[in-house]
């Protein structure tokens, strides 16, 4: 057998385990997000789809053997045997996710690549920028039925949407040694990095000034979803229709709108039934917490209510049921 017979014949062997802690990686730090980005959803926050990849064979030995690497022990120096990436859309996203990944007990990581390192070693240089890291189980481990030994490495990326286009532009092309090699090409690749550096700056500005923005909708969403938890007994799903009642009402809402709608639940408690009620009915409204706001406004002024609502009437009209008025 020769050696890339037997390093092949490695890891068909192997393979299985390889994929199984990269679908592992995946999920668990998909979970451990979830807290930290509510309302927001992973799979909304991560701009790709979460697929763990372990390398193509051919790939494999070429780097392994073929490509002047100088490996001591090629197959255990190669630790991206399988991969897996978080793609986010801002720098700032990078370091939750990363703060994400840290968190976990079952396994040890070390950054294999820090781009904000490498700015500081080179602030004139502009480069491929990510961060890699290489984590492993700190021992054997089942997940989905196969066993991962202690050790496995798998490669975790996490990199915003443009450093992922940029690195789907110049990364692992057939015709990589030509690009080395051809000083125009490394040029314009370094001023694309430049470029892409900058609109993240931008783009963090934007956000930045996005979110002082909505920092007095979003305390709102928090204080009613609270009381709209513990008065109806589920959980609100704020969607973009929190946002279209909010923007219409919350200019109408006195400072001490939360007791005013605790006294309310009190005194009409048929309100809730009938947010229960309506939620078994699938309509989406009545998951808004600031449905709670609008039975609010209803109830002191039916008039003024109407005038601000900014759906269709007709959608309006349980609402004002509920309290003997109609849309007409």
């Amino acid at each position: 057998m020769t050696r890339d017979e037997d390093f092949l014949r490695r890891w068909d062997d192997e393979r299985a385990f390889y994929a199984a802690w990269g679908k592992m990686i995946s999920l668990k730090v998909q979970e451990q997000l979830a807290p930290m980005i509510a309302p927001v959803r992973p799979d909304y926050f991560l701009r790709t789809a979460v697929l763990p990849r372990t390398k193509d064979s051919q790939k494999l030995v070429e780097k392994a053997f073929y490509r002047n690497k100088n490996y001591k022990n090629p197959y255990e120096d190669i630790t991206d045997k399988v991969g897996t990436r978080f793609v986010v859309l801002l720098g700032t996203d990078v370091r939750t996710v990363e703060t994400a990944l840290a968190s976990m007990d079952d396994w040890d990581f070390c950054k294999d690549r820090d781009y904000e390192e490498e700015q500081k070693k080179n602030p004139l240089q502009f480069a491929y920028a990510a961060l890699h890291y290489v984590v492993r189980p700190k021992h054997d481990i089942e997940f989905e039925g196969v066993w991962i030994p202690a050790d496995t490495p798998c490669e975790v990326q996490i990199k915003t949407l443009l450093q992922h286009a940029y690195s789907e532009l110049t990364h692992d092309t057939i015709y990589k040694p030509q690009i080395e090699a051809t000083p125009a090409m490394h040029r314009n690749a370094a001023k694309a990095m430049a470029l892409l550096e900058a609109t993240n700056d931008y783009f963090e500005k934007v956000a930045e000034d996005v979110n002082e923005a909505l920092t007095s909708v979003r305390q709102m969403t928090a204080e009613l979803s609270s009381v709209y938890r513990d008065a109806v007994g589920f959980d609100p799903k704020p969607t973009v229709l929190e946002g279209l009642l909010l923007s219409a009402y919350e200019n109408g809402a006195a400072s001490e709108y939360v007791h005013q709608i605790e006294e309310m639940l009190k005194e009409k408690p048929f309100i809730i039934d009938s947010i229960k009620g309506r939620i078994g009915e699938k309509n989406p409204l009545f998951s808004q917490p600031s449905v709670l706001l609008v039975y609010l406004l209803i109830s002191q002024s039916p008039k003024k209510a109407k005038a601000k609502w900014p759906l269709t009437l007709r959608e309006m009209e349980p609402l004002l049921n509920d309290f003997g008025e109609s849309i007409h």
